[in-house]
């Protein structure tokens, strides 16, 4: 009988001993610092891209209201008119891309990569500048429904993720002329 009981002290032992490592090692990772690369990832900036809206209005929608993902982020197009004034009202066409208020017309922009027509020639210093000043670099301000106030307060690493991104995306021309 005292075999089997000195057993049942090591092997309770012996677990107590597992359980303080286990514990000690899963504390250790969780008490570690995130890996900066990954703060600034394109899969961190995807994820941030899908929570942040940022297709609800630079996607044009079809006609059932879906996301045309062909041309995913390039913003308002000229074939797909301008909701009319109407006082003391905010008005959307049906693509969801162009926002008539009491600021004016405002027309979603491309933010595909494409060098000419979307965001494909800034530097990360412009992009971040644009979304914390709410001016992009020809000096437009950003208009509602631009969630300009809530950018600007996203910290460096975010920003550089979205950013980095937004670099992957297909690049499409898409000239979006206007306010």
């Amino acid at each position: 009988m005292a075999k089997r009981g000195a057993a049942t002290v090591r092997v309770v032992g012996l677990l107590i001993v597992g359980g303080l490592i286990g514990y000690w090692i899963g504390h250790a990772d969780a008490s570690r610092p995130p890996d900066a690369a990954a703060a600034t990832s394109v899969a961190r900036g995807a994820q941030l891209v899908t929570l942040g809206g940022c297709d609800d209005c630079h996607t044009p929608k079809r006609a059932d209201g879906s996301p045309d993902m062909t041309r995913r982020l390039a913003g308002y197009e000229s074939s797909q008119g301008v909701p009319a004034a109407s006082p003391g009202a905010i008005a959307i066409n049906m693509h969801l891309t162009a926002w008539r208020g009491p600021w004016g017309l405002s027309l979603s922009r491309n933010i595909t990569p494409d060098p000419e027509t979307g965001i494909g020639n800034w530097t990360l210093e412009q992009f971040k500048h644009t979304l914390r000043s709410g001016v992009d670099p020809s000096g437009k301000a950003l208009l509602p429904p631009m969630p300009a106030a809530a950018l600007a307060r996203l910290p460096d690493r975010d920003l550089e993720a979205i950013y980095n991104y937004l670099r992957t995306v297909p690049a499409i021309h898409n000239a979006v002329t206007g306010p």
